[in-house]
């Protein structure tokens, strides 16, 4: 710990070191390429000289003097754009990338001099290059080009946020050509891409025109409802069949899928009792057709529980043969010293097993209630286990060895597997969690079969 609190000062020390040689470095090269008359060269030296070591006073005077140098090469070319007046969104360019320099050169802690008559120069040109900007955005706009007028009102904005109604125009720029997207789509019945591109217009400004109405008029035609019947079981047990019933609706609707309507229990409780309609049995398609037209459903969905295990495991136990370590003091009859040996003598562990497990399938139709298509048909199965498998020791656990053809067992991979089984989870899932997992498991596969079939249906 000494030895430790002494390398740290030692360590930072060097550090420092490191940095201020650097720094030294950087500076020597920035006066070679200074006496060479290269000092816009020079001055990116000085500047990294500066920038490791603030406290470079030498690297400081050198950038003082070669970076006002360079400046003024960027307000000679910022005044030339001026001079010939072609340029003058060249010249706004040209001023900024002096102002940015001398920015970088402040933050080193230098402070280099930009007289204001070049400030006044900037602000006229820079009020001439807005107007053009904003009479070219004009035209890109009037042309429809929409995504070249964006670009340029976006320049307008970086140059001058308020200026006139670059920012509303910019806007209308992006806004426009997906709103138009999005009434093309729903005229060519796209339903699907019309949403998006009118949920894209929404996310940037909901008052757009009339995109709240037109998204949903795409989502109203375009909705696919899917009413979901009670489901059977082909053992007659019907708990677990109202069980999947509950989780495919639950499932279905957390796709989060707008076009995916999902009729719920209420509502087919209420429609069965009005229509008398009793469905506790097996629900043959006919059947189904008529129930799914009377809630205006799109498709219907039935499913059968093929298969449903619960097996809950017993605690197996079994008593294994091993070896505790324990050390016995010894006399060296010679010497007279004290020294120890480790002895092994046999011992009884218990090592212990249970497994709980559960299974679970069923099948499933979607029937398309326009064309009597079975649009998908599937079996979603699942079986969900877990078990304990550890051992216990009444006696030193840290001693405890295996036996291997009756000798004790002393390689490292077996005291590893030895610890790892007296230290191992002595509980399992219970079988209602795993009934849960099984049921989220295939739910959630259905689910994701059937939102991918109607996604396909609907572009």
């Amino acid at each position: 710990m000494y030895r430790f609190v002494q390398l740290v000062p030692v360590l930072c020390f060097a550090a420092l070191l490191g940095g201020c040689s650097g720094s030294k470095s950087f500076s020597k090269k920035g006066e070679k390429l200074d006496a060479a008359g290269l000092y816009a060269e020079a001055a990116d030296m000085y500047l990294q000289s500066a920038q490791r070591n603030p406290k470079n006073v030498d690297a400081k005077i050198g950038l003082k003097k070669t970076g006002q140098m360079l400046l003024n090469d960027k307000l000679s070319t910022f005044f030339q754009n001026i001079a010939t007046g072609s340029d003058k969104g060249g010249a706004v360019a040209a001023y900024l990338d002096a102002v940015a320099y001398q920015e970088r050169v402040k933050y080193a802690g230098v402070v280099i001099e930009i007289p204001d008559h070049y400030k006044t120069d900037f602000e006229k040109v820079k009020g001439e290059h807005l107007i053009e900007l904003y009479n070219e955005g004009q035209g890109l706009f009037e042309r429809e080009e929409f995504a070249a007028a964006e670009k340029v009102f976006a320049r307008i904005a970086k140059l001058e946020p308020n200026y006139k109604d670059a920012s509303s125009l910019q806007d209308v720029a992006y806004l426009e050509p997906l709103y138009r997207t999005g009434k093309s789509e729903l005229e060519a019945g796209n339903y699907r891409k019309s949403y998006a591109a009118f949920t894209k217009v929404m996310d940037k400004n909901s008052a757009y025109k009339d995109s709240k109405t037109l998204r949903q008029d795409a989502l109203t035609q375009g909705q696919f409802i899917v009413a979901v019947l009670p489901f059977t079981s082909s053992d007659k047990g019907t708990a677990m069949a109202s069980k999947v019933q509950a989780h495919a609706m639950t499932a279905l609707i957390e796709t989060n899928d707008p076009f995916l309507k999902v009729v719920d229990r209420e509502n087919l409780d209420r429609i069965l009792e009005e229509q008398r309609l009793s469905l506790s049995g097996v629900v043959d398609e006919q059947t189904a057709v008529k129930v799914g037209n009377l809630m205006g459903a799109h498709a219907v969905l039935m499913g059968n529980v093929v298969n449903y295990q619960e097996v809950p495991g017993q605690v197996r136990r079994s008593t294994k043969d091993g070896f505790e370590a324990y050390r016995v003091e010894q006399l060296n009859k010679e010497t007279g010293e004290k020294y120890y040996t480790t002895k092994y003598k046999p011992v009884r562990y218990s090592e212990f097993y249970q497994e709980n497990k559960v299974v679970l399938s069923f099948n499933y139709r979607l029937v398309s209630l326009e064309t009597g298509e079975v649009l998908v048909s599937k079996v979603a199965e699942k079986e969900a286990a877990d078990h304990a498998y550890y051992a216990t020791y009444d006696g030193n656990r840290e001693a405890l060895l295996p036996i291997l053809n009756g000798k004790v067992d002393l390689r490292d991979n077996a005291r590893r597997e030895m610890r790892s089984l007296l230290s191992a989870p002595r509980e399992v899932k219970p079988v209602a969690t795993l009934v849960n997992e099984v049921l989220r498991s295939t739910s959630s596969t259905m689910a994701s079969s059937i939102q991918t079939e109607i996604s396909q249906k609907l572009p």
